[in-house]
């Protein structure tokens, strides 16, 4: 494989939506569902996501396609981080409407999470599609090294949003003085995940599949 065209990238991410709304994992699954169901919706993720791809088409090198998936997955984690931060630690009522207003300001909170809703369906969709384009690209080392960014960035996102609550309060939090730390080992691992640690040392053979049109676009 030299390297994936625009179409291909957006036929391969469409194809996976769809068929990630009707199969496979849980949580990816209620993700797809909840895209492809509003047409609105879907339309922003696609304008959203095909920015995405034609940035990674734009490299036209199979090593720096690579590096630029992978950008794309760990953006789509920063933004899909709050409502995930929220659901994971069950932060709900006043907790919840306070570390809204820290990103949002003074606005309804009604509204910022709905906002905030919106922005992670969009962005855990395209991490799902970038997901699967690494599988396809043979990236196993990339796909293992944002796995543990993800859970490096989470726990320092945590920590900062625990922290912001705490301060309002006028309340010590007692793990403030290990956020640095925290976040100096969630960078240090996404400058390697960027830097193209481990990329896969040998071009993989293209195999078929199933967009929209019933059938994989050609590799430039």
């Amino acid at each position: 494989m030299i390297y994936l065209t625009y179409r291909r990238l957006m036929v391969e991410s469409e194809s996976t939506v769809e068929n990630g709304a009707l199969e496979g994992r849980t949580s990816p699954r209620a993700v797809c569902q909840q895209l492809v169901a509003d047409p609105d919706r879907y339309a922003l993720w696609h304008v959203w996501h095909d920015s995405r791809m034609r940035s990674v088409a734009d490299r036209r090198a199979r090593d720096r396609q690579i590096i630029a998936l992978r950008s794309v997955h760990i953006e789509q984690i920063h933004r899909a981080a709050l409502v995930r931060y929220l659901r994971k630690n069950r932060v709900s009522h006043v907790d919840r409407d306070v570390t809204l207003q820290d990103f949002h300001g003074v606005v309804d909170p009604r509204r910022a999470a709905i906002s905030e809703h919106r922005t992670y369906v969009i962005s855990a969709s395209s991490q799902i599609c970038a997901y699967d384009l690494l599988k396809l690209v043979g990236d196993a080392r990339g796909i293992e090294l944002l796995q543990d960014y993800q859970g490096s960035y989470e726990q320092y996102f945590g920590m900062f949003c625990e922290n912001g609550r705490a301060a309002r309060r006028g309340q010590p939090y007692l793990l403030r003085g290990l956020i640095p730390e925290a976040r100096a080992e969630a960078d240090a691992l996404r400058a390697r995940i960027l830097a193209g640690e481990r990329l896969p040392a040998a071009p993989v053979a293209a195999r078929p599949g199933t967009g929209r049109s019933g059938r994989w676009r050609a590799i430039a």
